[in-house]
């Protein structure tokens, strides 16, 4: 699965915070271990917030978690981790589809869902997993949405039969976990400088 680079976090100003400071791999592997910890915490809180299952989105051009099944990718606070880049780099990435979709600024605008529809499914039937009962039957059958209702129930109703006619998204308000983890992400960052100050100055628990 392709990463995506989520947010860069540098060691170098750190070392200005005193003299001689090291912001050393391990330091830089704390830093990192720390921000997809609470990154994942931030995104679980908005998930929940809207009722979304935090399951990767199922088509390419489906950014709603909410569609016809999933990717098989992990939940989106398992997607995140961390990679060191030369010597005071560390990047925080994920692997969860749409994320770029869901955080950029203005979120996901609405859409025609042409991707769910009989005539989409026709054309390109290799795009559309085969289902329990096509594959027992050996043949393709027409098109079936699981669609949430505001009751929190689930319906299941048969798409559009013309492209022309397709649903149209109501598109998707902007996730805002990312800036809420940054900024608590420094705070909690210094809070590890503090403690790597300290042990270079033999002050500190060496065994932390």
């Amino acid at each position: 699965m392709a990463e995506v680079r989520v947010r860069g976090v540098y060691g170098t100003p750190w070392s200005k915070l005193a003299e001689n400071l090291t912001i050393d791999r391990k330091t830089l592997q704390k830093l990192g271990a720390c921000l997809v910890k609470v990154i994942a915490e931030e995104a679980k809180k908005d998930f929940a917030k809207r009722g979304w299952s935090g399951k990767a989105p199922h088509a390419r051009n489906d950014p709603s978690p909410d569609g016809p099944g999933t990717d098989g990718g992990p939940d989106i606070w398992d997607s995140f981790s961390y990679q060191i880049r030369g010597k005071s780099t560390v990047e925080i990435l994920s692997t969860w589809w749409g994320l770029e979709g869901i955080t950029k600024s203005g979120g996901v605008e609405s859409r025609r869902m042409e991707w769910l529809t009989q005539e989409a499914k026709k054309n390109q039937p290799n795009k559309y997993r085969m289902t329990s009962r096509e594959q027992r039957k050996g043949r393709r059958y027409p098109l079936i949405v699981p669609v949430k209702t505001s009751a929190g129930t689930v319906v299941f109703r048969t798409a559009p039969l013309k492209t022309a006619d397709a649903w149209i998204h109501p598109g998707i308000a902007r996730f805002t976990f990312i800036e809420r983890a940054a900024r608590k992400g420094r705070q909690m960052c210094a809070d590890i400088i503090a403690e790597t100050i300290l042990e270079q100055l033999g002050e500190g628990d060496p065994t932390r």
